[in-house]
């Protein structure tokens, strides 16, 4: 394996940009965000913005918390997702945000609970709906007070059901064409959140090839392999797969480095903290596509703003089309390639 680079404060350099807001303190993340959704775009839509594939979608869009332990795999459709974040939660673990505009499956899961840090991640997405199960003393009542929408299993109880294939709390599942059925307030349809897509990445600069890759999500090894034109997910060097047995797998992987801080507002019950992951501002990013690894910089100047991918010369990223996991991983930490 091969270093790729060991990811440092000084290596993401130049000015920090954060919301009006002042940056929390460290050990002292700042408050779920509540700001107003961005305007739509003047210019109607040609392609789903967050796949870069026809057609545009035209129903809501869900976000849903899925489990990320390996007592919570094999995930239930998350294949079908069109955008998938791993974000670190308490005890150095891992849990994703999976959005579905393109395919909304009629099972889902297995569902978690919210983390303070998603209203700021899904802000640019509008008044979303989220679809969660729970969460810690005081998060849920803070994460209501955000642009979300609460979709969650504590108010649409009969489109949540408890799977027999897992033990209780990893098999809890969402119907998502019944959610949007039942959904008593307007929510978001699809938006421009900033990703570019093109079936070509020529002339970027500072491309190289990779066969693999990986990094650390808090304490967890996330990684992929180049394979059969896709990043095919891997752990211990063992493909991963989804309930039913396709191997989990993306056109694209972003390893975006950010700062990360212990959340003490959001603690488990075995007295763990939660990780507050700071979307808002800037850093290095490293995108991984059609085998190639392209070493660039992310900047998002304000809550609601969309998250750019951009090379050294500022030119935006474009990903091959078909959708993309983001991996939010903190500022320092080493990506291997080979």
């Amino acid at each position: 394996m091969l270093l790729a680079g060991a990811v440092s404060a000084a290596a993401c350099s130049g000015p920090q940009v954060y919301h009006q807001n002042a940056a929390p303190a460290p050990g002292s993340p700042g408050p779920a965000q509540s700001a107003t959704p961005t305007k739509a775009p003047a210019a109607p839509l040609t392609a789903n913005p967050l796949t870069g594939l026809k057609p545009v979608p035209s129903g809501r869009v869900f976000a849903v918390k899925i489990d990320d332990t390996a007592a919570g795999r094999p995930q239930t459709n998350i294949n079908a997702a069109d955008v998938v974040y791993v974000e670190q939660v308490e005890g150095g673990l891992t849990r994703l945000v999976a959005l579905y505009a393109s395919r909304q499956p009629t099972q889902v899961g297995p569902v978690r609970s919210v983390r303070l840090g998603d209203p700021e991640l899904l802000a640019p997405y509008g008044r979303l709906a989220a679809a969660f199960s729970g969460g810690a003393s005081g998060v849920v009542a803070a994460v209501r007070r955000t642009a979300l929408v609460d979709a969650s299993a504590d108010i649409y109880s009969g489109e949540y059901f408890r799977s027999s294939a897992a033990p209780m709390p990893y098999n809890l599942m969402v119907d998502l064409p019944a959610l949007a059925s039942s959904l008593r307030r307007s929510t978001a349809t699809v938006r421009d959140v900033g990703f570019r897509w093109s079936d070509s990445a020529a002339g970027l600069a500072g491309d190289r090839v990779v066969h693999q890759m990986h990094t650390t999500v808090g304490d967890t090894t996330v990684g992929f392999r180049w394979s059969g034109g896709r990043w095919v997910r891997e752990i211990n060097g063992v493909a991963v797969r989804q309930r039913g047995g396709a191997v989990v797998s993306t056109p694209n992987v972003i390893v975006q480095l950010s700062k990360v801080s212990v959340d003490r507002r959001d603690v488990d019950s075995a007295g763990n903290p939660s990780a507050y992951t700071q979307s808002v501002g800037s850093g290095r990013a490293l995108i991984f596509r059609d085998g190639k690894m392209i070493d660039g910089r992310w900047t998002r100047p304000s809550t609601t703003a969309p998250t750019r991918y951009v090379d050294a010369h500022g030119v935006d990223i474009p990903l091959h089309p078909g959708g993309v996991w983001v991996l939010l991983a903190a500022r320092g930490s080493i990506v291997h390639t080979s």
